[in-house]
């Protein structure tokens, strides 16, 4: 029998009776990956997403065998809000499956962050059979007050920045997360909130089924990780400028309680001359994102945060392909007045298909309460002056070339 650090669940019977419940190994018989895989798409509430990452809830189940290059995935959910969320179901026989699983679903988030929206709708057509744009119609189905192209660009922008949840859903993981924590660390295409869940299997004397999901807690701290997308590809780094205070069984990040802070109050507060510019979504991570025509994330506006080099900036970019050549070619034809409707000097950047246009400032302390109006004014500022020039050119361009 599968052992674990956690009690046997106890059930009172109000008479003074207890039952104590044996754990039942995901091993053999009717209990098995396939049943596990069943149980946690049918029935996503199962898994413990406030524990991991609160802003992942809600998940709407898409699809099982999601065929990707390097494999069918195993389950695909996503939130009204355009979160995709990966689910590996295993479980965890030795050191070497340990590291397998986690190898197998670093390198399907590492894929699906090379996907347009596009490939996305393909395969999930593929897998479900559904045509149209099953994703979201499916979630749609579900949360009927989901706006289409919003959520096209947030799903766009979760891919384009590697922003998923990652769940390995196992029988017992035991002492294994130390080792777990390394491969992560060793990993060069980690770029992604990932959650170990146990789900604990008992059965009573009445043949009744407990399912006791849970995060697997151990006094080994996870590092943080900062990633950054480049030419498609991952780069980490660890996070070692943020302290983390362990709470309620949690980490919590000094800079995720700061970007979540300061991203709300400045949306809130954004004032733009295009009133019909799509808002960003506020988050924890150090950038936020404003789509630009034509939908599908294919364009957007970045606001951003970088700790390293104590500056924050505005940037426009497009996602790699033939548009965004044909797109930067024909604003780079009109850089110089571009560059005097802007009033503020920027970078062209335009290196192996990747196209942008930077602004940047520098503080002393990004984080400071006597800089934060200042920064707030400024990002305002330069974002305003962003979507003024590049959103109607991005609109002409689109219905110029169809």
């Amino acid at each position: 029998m599968t052992t674990s650090p956690f009690p046997s669940p106890l059930i009172l019977d109000g008479a003074g009776g207890v039952e104590r419940l044996c754990r039942v190994p995901l091993s053999s018989g009717d209990y098995d990956e396939a049943w596990l895989q069943d149980l946690v798409f049918e029935h996503p509430q199962c898994l413990p997403v406030q524990e991991i990452e609160p802003g992942f809830q809600d998940l709407v189940p898409i699809c099982r065998e999601l065929r990707t290059p390097v494999g069918p995935l195993d389950v695909l959910f996503c939130t009204p809000r355009g979160q995709l969320c990966v689910v590996e179901v295993k479980l965890w026989r030795n050191p070497e499956a340990r590291r397998k699983v986690v190898g197998q679903v670093l390198d399907y988030a590492t894929e699906l962050s090379r996907w347009a929206y596009e490939d996305l709708q393909r395969e999930v057509s593929r897998a479900t059979g559904q045509g149209g744009n099953a994703l979201y119609e499916m979630v749609a189905a579900r949360h009927p007050d989901v706006d289409e192209a919003r959520f096209v660009d947030s799903v766009s922008r979760s891919l384009s920045a590697g922003d998923f949840l990652l769940l390995v859903v196992g029988d017992g993981i035991r002492e294994g997360v130390g080792r777990i924590a390394e491969y992560l660390r060793g990993s060069s295409t980690l770029g992604f909130t990932f959650g170990l869940v146990e789900m604990a299997i008992h059965q009573t004397s009445a043949g009744q089924t407990l399912v006791q999901p849970r995060v697997l807690a151990n006094t080994v701290v996870v590092q943080r990780t900062v990633v950054s997308v480049d030419d498609a590809r991952l780069s980490v780094t660890e996070d070692s400028e943020d302290s983390a205070s362990e709470e309620d069984g949690r980490i919590v990040s000094e800079a995720e309680a700061f970007y979540e802070g300061f991203w709300s109050e400045f949306v809130s507060q954004l004032v733009l001359d295009d009133v019909d510019q799509p808002m960003a979504k506020p988050n924890k991570r150090g950038a936020i994102f404003f789509p630009l025509p034509p939908s599908g994330g294919k364009a957007w506006i970045t606001v951003y945060f970088l700790q390293s080099k104590r500056s924050v900036g505005v940037f426009f970019t497009l996602m790699r392909g033939d548009f965004a050549d044909l797109a930067f070619s024909r604003l780079s034809a009109e850089a110089a007045e571009i560059d005097a409707e802007l009033g503020i000097p920027v970078e062209w950047t335009s290196e192996d298909g990747k196209h942008s246009v930077w602004c940047s400032a520098t503080f002393d302390d990004l984080r400071a309460v006597r800089n934060r109006d200042e920064i707030k004014g400024l990002l305002s500022d330069r974002l305003n002056r962003f979507v003024n020039a590049f959103r109607p050119r991005m609109a002409r361009i689109v219905e110029e070339i169809g």
